[in-house]
């Protein structure tokens, strides 16, 4: 039996069956069964309403529904948490909180039947990529997992940790890689650079990230650390296709400058610490122009150990106690491409609220400007949340810093320097808080692509600012150039963010206003979570544009 749906009506239900499969697959994974079992019972009705009730989609739905039930009875526990409790190995062991790959291969074929959108074409990946998909209908399942346990000292500078981390191999590989984005300073090729020469003014103490141990299968493995990259490979064999566990242990020595991570005796704030899973096989040159780094989206599940006279800030986090001088808090933060920290001793707090949105700003220089800063945020919040799609995560915190940038985005977390944004706050907090949607939720390639990201976010923060139309503002040019052929973060400014604006400002010309909207609304609901290539953004235009146009905006 087919049925005739309203081609609005429709296309609203498509996207938001593609928000309920986001819930079942999450709330399954934190064994949530009832939660999950509403969301697949919801679904199935709507797609009877818009498929008809004969659909194979409102089958797997129903499927759905039934497999949670029956996991909640044999769990023989009321609730989630005490299914998080009873998963807890005798002796303190880890928590994993990942289901069994038979119940999520149900959930993946309820992804793709209800994507509302054409299967993606197989695009050659531009190198080899072995350990998880970069861009997939069912990115969900290849998320990695990540367990941290991690402890800071003040008086050594100190995080010391244990990093579990669960991956899936698409095929056999000899080895995996994990950037270790901390040892970027100690490259001293880059000391000459304008970044590197304000963050070290007051000093040298650069710090570092040292791997300790990495177990596998509970046996020490063969690991190398080169630079900024983590080899491990557990010998005869590699790892063979399906789900992996390695044991990471690690330290890391918190670098006192001014920069994007670092700290002062008020606060640290650390983004890209932890190693995680290499997007790729390349070994990029390391740069400070830029944002070097090309993250996957991954959960977290972390324990972190403070003194008690510091605060720790760290979104989703669920519960903090108490114990012999110390905070510790948990939580678990899904589908982010970093695990950003804030630890503070001696800030201030604002907060506010957007829809269900907590806002808090972190602050402690005499020129904050917590209103504006609040107010530029909740504005971003609302514009992305109408225009784009629904922020993902329960917080967003601010903290004021004290960089060479104006502004740097980590997954829940912006930062804002309190020396070089005065003279246009707003815009700095509402650029800072687009690339929640645009590098964040959206992933793309910010090494050799940043035009996507960072020419988006500066299209939008130009227009809906300033309430302008956009039009023509002349060629883009150069966006094929990595951030390795800069020379000055000005020259990479002119290209990816005002030639990147450009890109975006011909595309809406080109489609007009309508269609351009449809079309930011697709690539949020499509792409969201997962990974955009070069490669893969070229056939985005060209599902849209005719050949020439594509030409003339990207080469």
């Amino acid at each position: 039996m087919s049925r005739t749906v309203d081609p609005w009506k429709k296309k609203a239900n498509m996207l938001l069956l593609s928000r309920l499969d986001e819930t079942i697959s999450v709330c399954y994974r934190q064994g949530l069964y009832p939660e999950a079992a509403r969301a697949a019972e919801k679904a199935c009705k709507i797609a009877g309403e818009t498929y008809g009730p004969d659909h194979r989609s409102v089958a797997v739905y129903a499927n759905n529904a039934a497999r949670m039930r029956k996991a909640q009875a044999q769990s023989c526990l009321p609730s989630g948490q005490d299914q998080k409790e009873a998963s807890r190995e005798p002796g303190g062991g880890k928590r994993r909180l990942k289901p069994a790959f038979g119940v999520v291969a149900v959930l993946a074929l309820a992804l793709f039947v209800t994507a509302g959108f054409a299967q993606r074409a197989n695009v050659p990946a531009e190198t080899a990529q072995p350990v998880y998909a970069a861009a997939s209908d069912v990115e969900e399942l290849n998320m990695p997992f990540y367990h941290i346990e991690a402890d800071f000292d003040p008086a050594s500078q100190l995080v010391e940790g244990e990093e579990e981390v669960i991956f899936m191999c698409r095929e056999p590989v000899e080895e995996v890689k994990f950037n270790l984005y901390m040892n970027r300073y100690q490259d001293s090729s880059l000391d000459s650079s304008e970044v590197r020469r304000y963050a070290m003014r007051n000093g040298q103490d650069t710090g570092y990230i040292e791997i300790e141990d990495v177990t596998y299968n509970g046996e020490t493995v063969y690991f190398e650390v080169k630079g900024e990259t983590l080899r491990v490979a557990p010998g005869s064999g590699g790892f063979l296709r399906g789900e992996h566990a390695l044991m990471i242990k690690f330290r890391v020595k918190i670098p006192n400058i001014a920069d994007r991570v670092g700290g002062t005796k008020e606060g640290i704030w650390l983004g890209n610490w932890l190693p995680v899973l290499s997007a790729d096989n390349r070994e990029n040159r390391p740069t400070e122009i830029g944002d070097p780094f090309v993250n996957m989206s991954a959960t977290y599940e972390f324990r972190f150990s403070v003194p008690e006279d510091f605060n720790l800030v760290l979104s989703n986090t669920n519960n903090v106690q108490q114990k012999a001088g110390r905070k510790i808090y948990t939580g678990v933060l899904e589908r982010v491409r970093d695990l950003p920290v804030f630890l503070n001793r001696g800030y201030r707090e604002a907060v506010a609220k957007e829809g269900e949105t907590e806002v808090n700003y972190y602050y402690y220089s005499s020129d904050s400007r917590p209103e504006e800063v609040l107010a530029a945020a909740r504005k971003a919040l609302a514009f992305f949340n109408e225009n784009v799609g629904q922020y993902p995560w329960q917080q967003l915190n601010i903290v004021e810093n004290d960089m060479f940038l104006n502004g740097m985005e980590y997954s829940t977390m912006i930062l804002i320097s309190k020396g070089t944004s005065r003279g246009n706050l707003s815009n700095t907090v509402f650029h800072e808080v687009a690339h929640q949607w645009f590098y964040n939720i959206v992933g793309s390639d910010q090494y050799n692509a940043p035009y996507i990201d960072e020419g988006l976010v500066e299209f939008f923060t130009s227009y809906a600012q300033s309430g302008r139309v956009p039009g023509y503002t002349g060629e883009a040019g150069g966006l094929y150039r990595s951030l390795d052929s800069f020379g000055s973060w000005q020259d990479y400014r002119n290209v990816h963010y005002r030639n990147g604006r450009k890109l975006f400002e011909q595309l809406y010309v080109i489609l007009g206003k309508n269609e351009f909207e449809n079309f930011i609304k697709e690539y949020y609901d499509r792409y969201k979570f997962g990974f955009v290539s070069a490669t893969e953004f070229r056939m985005i235009l060209d599902g849209k544009l005719r050949e020439e146009q594509v030409r003339k905006l990207l080469d």
